[in-house]
């Protein structure tokens, strides 16, 4: 075997060993959809000053969504649930939505370094749609060349790891927001919802979450 099948072979075998990492901590708690629910109580949770975040600012309500790239039903939750999400609730003014990124860390570097030039949306809907081909981390590059990023200060961002802290604060804050709700780690998934305190683990159907949102709304 010479060494660019060799190279080739190891490329492989390190991205499935973070995918089955990634499963391993956040993801196999989820194949069964919202069975956890519910689960914990509700808690004070810590808003940063640069999250990112979609509605109004003073939104009655908050939601906090803890994902990663890599998870499948985090997907399903943009694909399917997001999109009624953002029309009948972000859209009105009745809910702020609030992402936060978990590893692998240079997802979320990439991220917000797309956040730097007023692209993030664009740049988080493209790694969703191809996070199977993500296989280094020149291709985040290529990405944020592809939805018309400069690409100079991307690379620059990214290498500089000049948001390795942040996205660190993001997994360090789920943490302790799921050990605050009481939520035992064997049960700690993404995704993670937060809905003014309350947390909701798991795919959430729509029409609940419509429901838990209803229910914050009411006076």
């Amino acid at each position: 075997m010479n060494n660019k099948k060799i190279y080739i072979v190891v490329i492989v075998v390190l991205i499935a060993i973070i995918i089955g990492f990634v499963y391993n901590q956040w993801g196999k708690n989820i194949f069964h959809k919202n069975k956890n629910a519910d689960n914990g109580k509700n808690i004070d949770t810590k808003i940063f000053k640069d999250d990112i975040s979609i509605g109004k600012a003073d939104a009655p309500v908050t939601i906090i969504e803890y994902f990663s790239y890599l998870c499948g039903y985090c997907k399903a939750f943009e694909d399917e649930v997001k999109p009624d999400l953002i029309k009948n609730y972000i859209q009105t003014g009745k809910v702020k939505l609030i992402l936060r990124i978990f590893p692998p860390y240079e997802l979320a570097e990439a991220a917000l370094c797309a956040n730097d030039q007023e692209k993030f949306s664009a740049y988080h809907d493209y790694l969703f749609a191809n996070n199977d081909k993500i296989q280094k981390l020149d291709d985040l590059k290529t990405f944020a060349k592809t939805v018309g990023l400069n690409e100079s200060d991307f690379n620059q961002c990214l290498d500089s790891q000049k948001y390795k802290s942040r996205a660190g604060d993001w997994y360090n804050q789920g943490i302790n927001d799921f050990k605050k709700a009481n939520i035992a780690s064997d049960k700690q998934g993404t995704p993670a919802f937060f809905i003014n305190g309350e947390p909701v683990l798991g795919l959430i159907p729509y029409e609940d979450l419509a429901k838990k949102i209803d229910e914050k709304l009411s006076p």
